[in-house]
């Protein structure tokens, strides 16, 4: 059997190359052949490489052709139960996956079969028979003004990492980017004048420009020329004047929520804030989607479906039957 797979996988680990796994390399080559990111092929690898994984340790046939629905859906459901382990001789359970983690898995082996299908390695794709696993839409959480501003006081100090940290969080919450974005911001690519910026590493290398407020550009300025000491492109560096990758920062945000005594603080969670924000300010959902960089105007709508929530629960507490039938 083979040892557990991990983020750092590569296919070619594989003692022997079975045609199932020559055709998920084929396919990899396909994705860059299209342009797709690095960082997206990583992630196609990897779970392509835990589905070779299960195949292997389930027994199921090498061929594509024979692979079926009903192998599928217990990969699927295999990561979603108590039970699964992942490697021979492991004694201990994994955590279930998220719903998100396994519809994510399905998508990409849709994609993978569906490729296949039209290179016509097989006849019919297993994955046309299954539906979409179901995901429960939860509502978005943004943080209160109040908690935004308890976050600003904690690095409010003039060390140069207060100044860094106060830096990330304004130019998350005030512009909604992905936190690769943000760690992948170079200098030039920041208008200090205008307060514009071009986002060059987005989903799909796509480019587009972002606005910060004028509060943010003057707290920028002030880093970038004041306490900012490095040779590196990149906007955000450490002490040491090494570039702060999305680790760095993840980190960072979470400490800082730890700090402030505030819940589920994450770098997410400010990509949430900013949206509602910006709806809730009048922003329509059109420049919203465009702003975030989303593909679909769906994935916008969710952060949409939230303020309508959000500011029903509010109108209930002025407008509830029963408090105001006693106050007549």
């Amino acid at each position: 059997m083979k040892s557990q797979p991990n983020e750092r996988i590569l296919l070619e680990d594989y003692a022997s190359v079975t045609s199932l796994e020559s055709l998920v390399q084929g396919y990899l080559l396909n994705c860059r052949c299209e342009s797709k990111s690095t960082a997206t092929i990583a992630n196609y690898q990897y779970r392509l490489a835990c589905f070779l994984w299960f195949c292997q340790h389930s027994g199921y046939p090498d061929e594509p052709q024979k692979i079926t629905a009903n192998h599928i859906r217990h990969f699927l459901w295999y990561l979603s139960s108590q039970s699964n382990r992942w490697g021979s001789g492991s004694t201990s359970a994994r955590k279930p996956a998220s719903e998100s983690t396994v519809n994510h898995y399905y998508h990409i082996l849709s994609a993978f079969f569906g490729w296949l299908k039209r290179e016509e390695f097989i006849g019919d794709n297993p994955t046309a028979r299954l539906k979409p696993p179901k995901m429960n839409q939860k509502v978005v959480q943004a943080l209160k003004p109040t908690e935004v501003e308890v976050l600003l006081t904690r690095c409010s100090s003039k060390s140069f990492l207060d100044i860094r940290n106060r830096i990330i969080l304004m130019m998350l919450i005030d512009t909604g980017l992905r936190v690769f974005e943000l760690a992948n911001l170079r200098l030039d690519d920041i208008d200090m004048n205008t307060g514009s910026i071009l986002v060059r590493h987005g989903k799909g290398n796509k480019q587009r420009v972002v606005r910060i407020g004028t509060k943010t550009q003057k707290a920028l300025w002030k880093y970038a020329t004041l306490y900012r000491r490095s040779d590196s492109d990149k906007l955000l560096v450490n002490r040491s004047g090494e570039p702060l990758d999305v680790t760095g920062i993840k980190l960072m945000v979470r400490r800082l929520g730890k700090r402030a005594d505030i819940q589920g603080v994450h770098v997410h969670r400010l990509r949430h804030t900013f949206a509602i924000s910006f709806l809730r300010a009048g922003g329509d959902v059109f420049s919203l989607q465009y702003l975030l960089g989303h593909t679909t105007l769906a994935m916008t709508q969710r952060y949409l479906q939230s303020l309508n929530a959000d500011d029903a629960v509010k109108a209930h507490q002025r407008f509830s039957p029963i408090d105001n039938l006693f106050t007549k």
